[in-house]
């Protein structure tokens, strides 16, 4: 399990951002996971718990916003949802594309005090 080693480096990210920025304690992490990222945000979210107890982070809610799998069409340059179409343009029925969105893992913010 991968989500593991990931969430253990996202706590040290955030460990080291509250401490040079002097927080007593954060309520809040939210991460922004691609749905083509390769990460399952039910094991992150399982892990969370595990990498921040004893930390300023243990009581945090750990918040996770999908972001959808969108691809421009190489043909017609339609931007549509990869997995919902099949990975096959709705418009012009072509399976070329480009991804524009889905691979993101990123802290996308906190709540601290």
């Amino acid at each position: 399990m991968h989500e593991l080693g990931l969430m253990q480096s996202i706590v040290d990210t955030i460990h080291d951002h509250v401490k040079d920025n002097h927080v007593q304690k954060v309520v809040k992490v939210i991460l922004e996971i691609g749905n083509m990222s390769g990460v399952v945000p039910e094991a992150l979210e399982f892990c969370f718990s595990l990498c921040t107890k004893g930390t300023v982070l243990e009581e945090a809610q750990l918040e996770i916003e999908r972001v959808a799998a969108l691809g421009r069409c190489g043909k017609c340059g339609k931007i549509f949802d990869l997995i919902e179409n099949e990975f096959c343009c709705p418009e012009c029925k072509e399976g070329g594309w480009e991804l524009v969105s889905g691979r993101e893992l990123i802290i996308k913010g906190l709540e601290v005090i």
